[in-house]
């Protein structure tokens, strides 16, 4: 088995925010924390992705949610 680094899209995530079609881009996440919950109740997931060469922090889409918890239901 190589290097699982090198299956890392290398400076994808600057070329993507730059406006720039990346296919099929992959990325480490390196980390995904809960948030606390809003007056409303609402389940908040923030995540930390990774190219190697830059980080860029974000929160799940609500309509995501399960993906943290174990990946969609089918």
């Amino acid at each position: 088995m190589g290097d699982p680094s090198s299956a890392i899209t290398v400076g994808c995530l600057r070329k993507i925010f730059a406006g720039e079609n990346v296919v099929d881009p992959i990325v480490q996440c390196v980390q995904i924390k809960p948030m606390q919950s809003q007056q409303n109740g609402t389940e908040r997931y923030r995540v930390v992705f990774n190219d190697t060469q830059n980080f860029i922090q974000s929160m799940i889409a609500q309509r995501k949610h399960d993906y943290p918890r174990g990946g969609p239901q089918y």
